[in-house]
């Protein structure tokens, strides 16, 4: 009698096949996080333009305050994490 445990390929293992409601979920989610990206981005670029310091920091917190919403979003379409589609 042998210790040894075969093991098997990855390559054999079959995954299996996304819904497409869980395809679209995928989606979704990988857009809010591009969305999420590309306002702080803005946010940056917001804070070195002249102008009152008062507008330029409540354009900036709208634009954070827009982030976290955002964040919120992607948070609950995960459950918390809990479901990551990549």
């Amino acid at each position: 009698m042998s210790n040894v445990i075969p093991f098997s390929s990855r390559s054999r293992q079959q995954t299996p096949a996304a819904t497409p409601a869980e395809e679209e979920r995928a989606a979704l989610a990988a857009d809010l996080i591009e969305m999420i990206d590309r306002v702080r981005e803005l946010t940056e670029r917001v804070v070195a333009l002249p102008g009152p310091g008062l507008q330029v920091e409540q354009t900036a917190q709208h634009l954070l305050d827009a982030a976290t919403a955002l964040e919120c979003a992607t948070e609950a379409l995960t459950e918390g994490g809990e479901w990551v589609p990549f």
